[in-house]
């Protein structure tokens, strides 16, 4: 009998316990952290001692994402881009993303990511050879093809809780200026209604069981 008692109780928590945790990979809220990014080649040469990004990194944004559905959305806030093209501390071209966001349209079974682009780009010459660097900055945020192509995105990690999406951009790699990786990191966070749901529930149940006991 004590036994059947205890599994009308569990049985309640079990699928509340499922119905928050099991979900997660399907169009999920994630906090979204751009990592790192790695300017080299011909033109943008990477200098050791020298930083290549201001506001240092991680910049923190948000979106979505559908790993079973193959969607999702990803934005991150306005930042700037400090380009150092010689060894001196005076940085040669101020680089300003704003409105970035990728609507991926798919995700194959390799981890490999399609998506469109929104935002702008613009460019600021501040002393030395900045100049040569701005005619070559494109003026709008392009979206990812599969890997592969001039620009490519892949998932790193197929996972329900958190990953890592690293874009490559080669496509200015043919006239000298370097190629551009990019690692981003997504974490799962669960809906504040969900969680509520669950908890709420939880307490509910461990009173019930309280006062039978009692």
């Amino acid at each position: 009998m004590k036994t059947m008692k205890r599994l009308r109780l569990w049985v309640p928590v079990c699928i509340l316990f499922m119905m928050t945790f099991g979900g997660t990979a399907s169009a999920a809220p994630i906090d979204l952290l751009l990592l790192s990014s790695e300017t080299v080649g011909a033109q943008f040469p990477s200098i050791p001692g020298f930083p290549l990004y201001s506001p240092g990194l991680p910049i923190q944004g948000s979106g979505d994402l559908d790993l079973g559905g193959g969607t999702g959305t990803l934005s991150l806030p306005d930042y700037s881009i400090l380009l150092n093209i010689a060894p001196n501390p005076d940085q040669d071209a101020r680089i300003d993303v704003t409105g970035w966001t990728q609507t991926i349209t798919s995700i194959d079974g390799s981890g490999n990511i399609t998506s469109t682009g929104s935002g702008s780009v613009s460019c600021t010459v501040l002393g030395g050879i900045g100049g040569f660097i701005c005619p070559s900055v494109p003026p709008n945020v392009s979206g990812w093809p599969p890997a592969g192509g001039a620009s490519s995105a892949v998932l790193n990690e197929l996972l329900p809780t958190h990953g890592t999406i690293t874009v490559i951009d080669a496509s200015g790699q043919a006239a000298g200026n370097g190629v551009t990786t990019q690692v981003f990191s997504y974490t799962i966070v669960p809906e504040p209604g969900t969680a509520l749901l669950t908890g709420g529930g939880l307490i509910a149940l461990a009173m019930r069981r309280n006062r039978r006991e009692s």
